[in-house]
């Protein structure tokens, strides 16, 4: 009997495209499914979601800002406290956004998180390594530093002072908004407990996702200082379970997303000429789709990947 896997969505546009992934997703699995949907940016019909079973629409959270702990990580942990609280029983659980799509069969990856002998799939690597992918100083600068988000339209104003990074200890992260940085004058992470980064999306196995709840609720230390860095998401989950030692943690998140045309943040946008590699059964799911940009490659998926009529 394959393990119960709770599908964890997180979403903030094109309701049609996340009705969509919900019934793909309802289709091929018959665990729970929790969206988290960010109504500040466009409304989604709960109705719509309830017509089908198991299927879970948490109440509107606390405005979501990008990059900050409220954009992905505070959602992650909610729906963390929700499963807990309400005794929904998993096995595992895999989180991605409304914009992403599976590009392996479902009851596949159902099957292959039942036979696997890890405890989770995410990237990860110490920032502080020389295998760190990353720029020389793009995690020091997230991560050992105290951020502010100044009011929308300051950008100008840093971008005119910039050259005052020169000259004082002061970070403008202008990526994701009007962010000023100074340095923390207290971090957590030791030469025993590093500094991870990685992706932010994983599959993990339930004991890892009940370990990080009760690691943050016993060190209050950490989630305080991750909650006023820069892009948390693609650090605090990989700091905990990394350096916890107790976990057999494979650097794959079983995702495709190309990052090497990023704007600002953001993925590239797949289409139809992407489905050669994605058809390979590499990965489990593939972002970012954007009906706007390519309204056939679901199509396409459905019916040349997964085996589905579309709909």
């Amino acid at each position: 009997m394959n393990a119960t896997v709770c599908w964890a969505i997180q979403s903030h546009r094109d309701p049609e495209q996340v009705y969509r992934l919900v019934r793909t997703l309802r289709r091929g699995s018959r665990g729970p499914i929790v969206v988290r949907h960010d109504f500040g940016c466009c409304p989604l019909d709960g109705a719509a979601l309830a017509e089908l079973p198991d299927v879970y629409l948490l109440p509107p959270g606390a405005p979501v800002v990008r990059a900050s702990f409220s954009a992905q990580s505070q959602p992650y942990l909610d729906v963390i406290d929700w499963l807990e609280r309400e005794g929904i029983a998993y096995d595992w659980l895999v989180n991605f956004t409304g914009q992403d799509y599976p590009v392996t069969p479902v009851p596949q990856i159902e099957a292959f998180l039942s036979a696997a002998t890890a405890d989770g799939y995410l990237r990860f690597w110490d920032v502080q390594s020389p295998a760190n992918p990353w720029p020389r100083r793009k995690a020091r600068k997230r991560y050992w530093y105290r951020y502010r988000l100044l009011s929308p339209g300051s950008e100008r104003f840093l971008h005119a002072l910039r050259f005052l990074t020169r000259i004082l200890p002061l970070h403008f992260y202008l990526d994701y908004g009007p962010y000023v940085g100074v340095p923390a004058l207290r971090v957590p992470f030791t030469d025993t407990f590093r500094c991870y980064g990685g992706w932010a999306f994983f599959s993990l196995r339930r004991s890892t996702v009940v370990y990080l709840r009760e690691f943050l609720a016993s060190h209050p230390e950490v989630e305080r200082h991750y909650r006023r860095t820069v892009a948390p998401e693609e650090s605090l989950v990989q700091t905990v379970l990394v350096n916890s030692g107790r976990f057999q943690l494979v650097d794959d998140d079983l995702r495709y997303i190309d990052y090497s045309q990023a704007r600002r943040g953001s993925p590239r946008t797949l289409t139809v000429s992407d489905l050669p590699l994605l058809a390979g059964g590499r990965y489990h799911f593939a972002r970012k789709f954007d009906w706007g940009v390519d309204c056939r490659v679901l199509d396409r998926i459905d019916r040349e990947i997964l085996g589905i009529e579309p709909g």
